[in-house]
């Protein structure tokens, strides 16, 4: 089931909450400055597409070879090592919070994954921590469904 993108990106980042406050302020935070920071998440997010990127144009970018991005896939790593996009990295959902130091923050990361939803909650803690984050639309089934190939 697809849920609209506007409010798909609006609940997750309400569902991020908690996770954005554990990265940003382990155990001195009140919540104020969550909340903040999460307001202000949400007012970008009509003037940014959603952060909705498209198969087509990660598609683009992972053929011209360019190093100014990363394809973040968020899946369990059993599914990963089943077939990845060619040059990802890999970092499980539940992990994410912890392991994001690893994450490039210098560069465009285009988060897939089998469901949206799980892209848009990864988005959404990825950009209140300060990334340039974006859903690649329609995750690994979209770009599977359009003849892209996986790789192991």
């Amino acid at each position: 089931m697809r849920i609209a993108p506007k409010l798909l990106v609006v609940t997750v980042a309400i569902m991020a909450l908690p996770a954005f406050m554990n990265a940003q302020c382990p155990g001195k935070c009140s919540g104020a400055c969550v909340v903040e920071k999460a307001g202000a998440f949400v007012k970008t997010v009509p003037e940014n597409n959603m952060y909705l990127i498209s198969a087509d144009k990660v598609a683009e970018m992972v053929k011209s070879g360019k190093t100014d991005f990363v394809v973040l896939d968020i899946r369990p790593t059993k599914y990963y090592e089943a077939g990845h996009i060619k040059g990802s990295m890999n970092i499980p959902l539940p992990t994410l919070v912890d392991k994001m130091s690893n994450v490039p923050k210098d560069k465009t990361v285009a988060v897939v994954c089998t469901i949206d939803t799980n892209s848009a909650f990864a988005v959404a803690v990825l950009q209140m921590n300060g990334y340039n984050a974006w859903i690649v639309e329609g995750g690994i089934p979209g770009w599977e469904g359009s003849g892209r190939p996986l790789v192991k």
